[in-house]
């Protein structure tokens, strides 16, 4: 177990787990829960008495919907969360809940109720803290396009803390690739568990030195799949404080990840700019545009203070 581990709250986090494996309970009901609860003063651990009448009808009156849900939860499922938070520590990953200071307050900022209530980490996990950028683009980039990606990662690095990216072929690994081999600090958001997916062999040395952070909503052995690839665009996007698309094709977890930071308020550039759909081409600015904006930009004043400000979403 590392000395990270050591602080959890093995029941606590079996029992967040165990809500997640709900059918039908979903990252917003999980969370409007666990603020119920909190707001109680409760334990997580009532969890286990929600069979109980007297326990259950508080949960009723709160939201019916949800009580119908936990009504539905058994040992087994409780069970099984405790095996997934034993089979987590044993592969010496990390882990941070929603309701811990050790969980991004990008995310909770940006995503709010949606924000996944369980983040797994491997590598350093102080690096979802600090002022990041992001690059992502197609799987499949021109021999421009890697150079474009690998430039502006770069740019980002020097300006920024930390690079962020979702790890897949393409652009993303080649801005991944260029900040490692450069001596910087990278984050690789994972549409999958950590440990079902494959890390380069070049990187572990960066990962051992503390210059890499895995990060994963997913259980540690869950596959691909493309709702993962899909929901982990909006968690890339409400860690930086720029975005940099690279030959996006017109559908696409690029474009998803593009909308995100311009909802959020976020510059967006682009190369080429005429990839995009018409009607988006001016909410970006060319990738030719970063390093000016990058000079102007002041990344602590963009990254959130402890408190909560006026644009704050606070969600627990």
């Amino acid at each position: 177990m590392s000395e990270a581990n050591d602080k959890f709250d093995a029941d606590e986090y079996a029992a967040i787990l165990a809500l997640g494996m709900i059918p039908g309970m979903g990252n917003t009901r999980v969370n409007r829960l666990l603020k119920f609860i909190q707001q109680r003063g409760w334990d997580m651990t009532v969890l286990r008495a929600i069979r109980e009448k007297a326990c259950l009808r508080q949960f009723v009156m709160w939201d019916a919907t949800i009580a119908g849900l936990l009504g539905q939860c058994s040992d087994e499922v409780f069970e099984e969360g405790e095996k997934q938070v034993e089979y987590t520590w044993r592969q010496g990953l990390g882990m941070a809940h929603i309701m811990e200071e050790s969980y991004p307050r990008t995310l909770k900022h940006f995503l709010g109720e949606s924000a996944p209530p369980i983040l797994f980490t491997r590598g350093n996990p102080t690096l979802l803290h600090k002022t990041a950028g992001a690059v992502v683009g197609t799987r499949s980039p021109s021999k421009r396009g890697v150079k474009a990606a690998q430039q502006a990662a770069l740019a980002i690095t020097r300006k920024a803390k930390v690079l962020v990216s979702g790890g897949a072929a393409g652009v993303d690994y080649a801005g991944h690739d260029a900040v490692i081999r450069a001596g910087g600090n990278t984050v690789v958001m994972l549409p999958q568990g950590i440990v079902s997916w494959s890390c380069p062999k070049h990187w572990e040395k960066a990962l051992e030195d503390g210059r890499i952070a895995l990060v994963s909503a997913y259980l540690p052995d869950a596959p691909w799949q493309t709702h993962g690839a899909v929901s982990r665009n909006a968690l890339i996007s409400a860690m930086a404080q720029v975005v940099c698309v690279v030959e996006p094709r017109k559908l696409g977890g690029s474009i998803l990840t593009m909308r995100h930071a311009i909802e959020q308020g976020k510059p967006v550039f682009v190369e080429p700019v005429n990839a995009l759909p018409t009607h988006l081409r001016p909410l970006a600015q060319p990738l030719k545009g970063l390093q000016a904006t990058l000079n102007t930009l002041d990344f602590e004043k963009a990254l959130l203070p402890t408190g909560v400000d006026s644009g704050q979403i606070e969600l627990l």
